[in-house]
């Protein structure tokens, strides 16, 4: 067994005690002593506990200590989570309730004292989920220099006395309705209409575009953030194409224009941009946009667009910034990019000293002949330690790895896609069902290439099943087992592995023998 294989069996075992977990707690009295919201919230919450305490502590649930529970209930969990804060009211008497659980099975010596030391913080949780959390979307221009200070007082000193009177009245109903600001509840408890306020907004806009020295969409001094053309450019077509996703689906009833999605608040905008990555078939939509140019768009834009089928999703790490980009490497192939901003330098986000930063929901576009993130980024401290678990070594060395192997990738497919061997394409299409779908054809033309090549298929595709077995075998109520998967489907099961290894000798074909997944099932 390879040094991957060993890790992928380390996440599928956590992943089945988590199951585990929750299936023992929910049968349990302290359960029941729940209220239904939290009863709803708690096996998303101790999922999330167990993981931060292995990828963040490197601890268990069992092994853990106040301090340990404390950092990732207060300081991380909340601040990593974009969650509604009635969550995070649950987090406390769940995580209390499941360490009193237990310490009744014997399962943690301090148990008691850990559920008393969580009640205590319940409030401090809520506390930190929402002052923790980003600033209100609506008016917010980020960090300014005296001279953008300057330039922003004058030309809020230039608005009507009305239009001035509508933004703040807005705003101060924005932060009272709480986070994320919701269009509809803020106009509901004001007295301005929508009308009112989108023309407060193009008169606020045209007095800030008359402020030479105010920062807006790209930078035309900053090598790297997109000039300020290709910016307007980007935000334009990115968001009609949002706007299609939330047409077809409708995500956010309230925006059904372009309009309407340039005035809404980013925390309402949000929804579309993750379902179109999380739930659509996000090649099929651009396709769609495409063939439909819903917006009129010319033939130009309509050709950049589908461009964007070549995105990349998912985790990266921040890892350089350098005079004309900044470096974002992705641990699973492992592949560096260079990465432009939008709005701003990724430097401004990210401060050298702090790199390397792993970061997660990160969407990577081709545009224009460079590569641009859509500005969604969640720094995620947690990744750190789960980096070590998922490819057997740090950040910095997977860094230093796909720099010497493939260089950075300045372009979207990159350019040298056809250096990288056969083995190695062959675990980035079966990586996940988005590339198995996606990649579909490639994957036919390379399975049975050599032998070599159907293990990886094989061992790719039962990992995959793998998962999504443990939870099956328990609702049968099955015993410790391992289990051998061929082509996504069990073909054999046997006490222990070497039992296994012997009836796979007799029913595989001649020198196939090793080419299932074996998948250790321990409920």
């Amino acid at each position: 067994m390879d040094t991957h294989d060993g890790e992928d069996d380390q996440f599928d075992r956590m992943v089945d005690r988590i199951e585990t977990t929750i299936e023992r707690f929910t049968e349990s009295q302290y359960y029941q002593g729940l209220s239904q919201h939290q009863q709803d919230e708690a096996p998303f919450i101790i999922e999330s506990l167990i993981e931060l305490l292995h990828g963040y502590a490197d601890t268990t649930l069992e092994t853990c200590d106040s301090n340990q529970v404390e950092t990732v209930c207060l300081d991380i969990h909340p601040t990593t989570l974009d969650a509604d804060p009635e969550h995070f009211s649950a987090v406390g008497p769940v995580v209390a309730a499941l360490f009193r659980f237990l310490a009744d099975r014997g399962d943690h010596p301090n148990g008691e004292e850990l559920a008393a030391h969580m009640e205590s913080l319940s409030d401090d949780i809520v506390e930190a989920a929402v002052t923790g959390e980003s600033p209100p979307p609506d008016f917010s221009i980020g960090d300014l220099t005296p001279e953008e200070s300057q330039a922003l007082d004058d030309a809020i000193d230039s608005l009507s006395a009305d239009a001035k009177a509508t933004l703040e009245t807005v705003t101060e109903a924005a932060m009272e309705t709480g986070l994320p600001a919701d269009q509809e509840a803020v106009f509901e408890s004001v007295d301005v209409t929508q009308e009112e306020y989108e023309a407060a907004m193009a008169e606020a806009v045209g007095s800030l575009e008359a402020a030479d020295e105010l920062s807006t969409a790209g930078d035309n001094t900053d090598a790297t953030v997109l000039d300020t053309e290709q910016a307007d450019r980007f935000l334009e077509l990115y968001g009609r194409l949002l706007v299609y996703v939330n047409d077809r689906f409708d995500i956010v009833p309230e925006i059904e224009t372009y309009t309407e999605f340039e005035t809404a608040f980013l925390d309402e905008i949000e929804p579309i941009r993750d379902y179109f990555y999380h739930e659509a078939n996000t090649e099929e939509i651009i396709s769609a946009f495409v063939a439909d140019n819903p917006a009129d768009l010319p033939d130009s834009a309509l050709a950049q667009i589908e461009e964007w089928i070549n995105y990349e999703y998912g985790k990266f790490a921040v890892v350089e910034h350098r005079e004309k980009d900044t470096v974002l490497v992705d641990p699973e192939q492992p592949r560096a990019y260079s990465v432009k901003g939008v709005y701003d330098s990724l430097s401004s986000s990210f401060p050298s000293r702090d790199l390397p930063i792993p970061v997660s929901d990160v969407v990577l576009l081709p545009f224009e002949g460079t590569i641009v993130t859509d500005g969604w980024f969640h720094p995620s401290p947690i990744l750190q330690g789960a980096w070590e678990i998922t490819t057997g070594t740090d950040i910095e060395t997977t860094a230093e790895e796909a720099r010497h192997r493939y260089g950075v990738a300045e372009s979207l497919p990159p350019a040298d896609e056809s250096g990288r061997s056969d083995a190695e394409r062959l675990r980035f299409y079966t990586k996940n069902q988005e590339n198995r779908e996606r990649f579909a054809d490639e994957i036919d033309e390379l399975k049975d290439k050599n032998e070599d090549l159907q293990r990886i298929y094989h061992k790719q595709l039962g990992k995959a099943r793998a998962r999504s077995l443990g939870r099956e075998f328990r609702e049968l109520g099955l015993d410790a087992a391992a289990v051998a998967i061929y082509d996504g489907q069990v073909i054999a099961s046997a006490p222990t592995e070497s039992q296994l290894h012997e009836t796979l000798t007799e029913i595989m074909p001649e020198g196939t023998a090793d080419h299932p997944y074996i998948y250790q099932y321990d409920p």
